[in-house]
């Protein structure tokens, strides 16, 4: 027997009876459960990070940081209906594999095709038991450029409060992201979290001990919480190889 179909929304509106208004509309679909509406990305970002978030309806012309940047960093397991005022977007929308492009006013018709879609996507969803990816690669947001980054460049990955240092052999790109986010938009196989500040690629370690884990002759203190699951993932790897 199917289990019921259950998707966990947010939505990201600075106009004030735009949110209340979309989120009264949305409450007539009881698969639908809405966990917060915010007026800016900022306040949004918590919950993303946070809660077991499904899909995100999202402005586009929001203060301090656009909807659309900020979609740029949103996991992909996160899905992204836009809501705007301005059709300029629609089509690199879809670059962004966006769930749907709702111009405001709203109509309801309108928006019961784009939630026929996500529970379309959803229900077809096979679950999984962790972060993966089958990219070779992300793109990241730094010094105001977007930047492809092959997933066997990158060496570890470093947490400086809102942000986060990528290290690279040839660079460094320091992008406006917290560690468990990006941690999460990378392949499980091959990236793993060694303390609360440090993610590495497994494929580059050079050496572990009971304290440290070196890349490039970098030291990097190896948590005691975290010191099992390195083991087996380096065992695992060593086994497959």
């Amino acid at each position: 027997m199917m289990d019921k179909l259950s998707i966990k929304y947010i939505v990201i509106e600075d106009e004030p009876l735009a949110r209340r208004g979309l989120v009264k509309l949305l409450k007539g679909y009881d698969f639908l459960e809405c966990l917060g509406m915010y007026g800016n990305t900022e306040d949004a970002r918590m919950v993303m990070e946070e809660q077991q978030l499904d899909l995100i309806f999202l402005d586009i012309n929001l203060p301090e940081e656009s909807g659309w940047d900020f979609a740029q960093f949103i996991p992909p397991h996160i899905q992204i209906i836009f809501t705007t005022a301005y059709p300029n977007y629609a089509l690199e929308s879809y670059e962004l594999n966006a769930l749907d492009y709702l111009l405001k006013p709203i109509a309801e018709d309108r928006l019961k095709k784009a939630l026929d879609k996500a529970a379309s996507h959803f229900q077809q969803k096979v679950p999984d038991k962790g972060p993966a990816t089958t990219n070779d690669h992300i793109f990241v947001k730094a010094d105001r450029k977007l930047f492809r980054l092959e997933l066997n460049e990158i060496q570890y990955i470093e947490a400086m409060k809102d942000y986060v240092m990528i290290h690279t052999k040839d660079k460094k790109l320091m992008v406006a992201m917290n560690i468990k986010t990006i941690f999460n938009q990378l392949p499980n196989t091959d990236f793993v979290r060694i303390n609360k500040s440090f993610v590495v690629n497994l494929n580059k370690v050079e050496s572990v001990d009971n304290h440290w884990v070196t890349i490039a002759g970098f030291e990097m203190p190896l948590g005691a919480s975290f010191k099992d699951e390195l083991l087996e993932r380096i065992k695992k790897q060593t086994i497959n190889r």
